[in-house]
């Protein structure tokens, strides 16, 4: 399981490319602000409904993809601000895209400790993880929304030299790797009854947001 979402995360973690300049750039930050309203209507519609499932049903997993959701949510809605601004004034696209990136990378820091921290607390516990159909539901809804919306935004991301549409990706990666915790877990509970796999998983991608969160700062201070 665990090669499993290291691989759907790797899938989006490709360096940022030098980015693009003239023309293209506006089209580009058209496109980047479009996905970044998107992010913002899922993050209000799946991550809300996530989290009161995570939380109702016990499943750490759920509840970590749904924070990841509402964080994704937060640093969108600054990233609409930071393209729009750019598309405005493009001589201020350096400034605009530092505070971004630092939004950006204080919400997956966030996304990090939450996750982990429900997590451990599960583990703790020996809590299994809720079983509902709401849950099978909320968890297939977002794994089949969010890979290509993260997909999406890192290839924009790469190709704008943005480090803050990177992160934003991760975020949007990491609510789809915990829906994929969230299914994987409850297949194993229900077969074995491995109460434990979806915590454990979910601390891995605590660790892997953790990452990202100091991979974002890099960015900023390589600028």
């Amino acid at each position: 399981m665990e090669s499993q979402l290291v691989a759907l995360i790797n899938r989006i973690r490709a360096p940022v490319s030098q980015a693009v300049r003239g023309g293209n750039r506006m089209q580009l930050l058209s496109r980047a602000l479009h996905l970044s309203v998107i992010s913002v209507c899922v993050g209000a519609l799946i991550g809300t409904l996530s989290v009161a499932v995570g939380l109702l049903e016990a499943s750490a997993s759920v509840l970590g993809s749904g924070l990841g959701l509402l964080a994704d949510l937060a640093g969108s809605i600054v990233l609409v601000w930071r393209f729009h601004s750019e598309r405005r004034a493009p001589f201020h696209a350096e400034r605009v895209e530092r505070r971004a990136a630092v939004v950006v990378a204080v919400a997956l820091g966030v996304v990090s400790l939450a996750i982990a921290a429900e997590a451990t607390v599960a583990l703790a516990r020996h809590e299994p993880p809720g079983a509902s159909w709401l849950s099978l539901i909320v968890a297939g809804v977002a794994l089949a929304v969010l890979p290509p919306l993260a997909v999406a935004k890192r290839s924009t991301a790469a190709r704008l030299g943005s480090h803050a549409l990177r992160g934003d990706s991760s975020i949007t990666a990491i609510g789809a790797a915990t829906a994929l915790i969230a299914l994987i877990g409850l297949g194993l509970f229900h077969a074995f009854g491995w109460w434990w796999t979806d915590r454990v998983a979910a601390l891995l991608v605590a660790i892997i947001a953790a990452s990202e969160a100091l991979e974002v700062l890099r960015g900023i201070e390589s600028r």
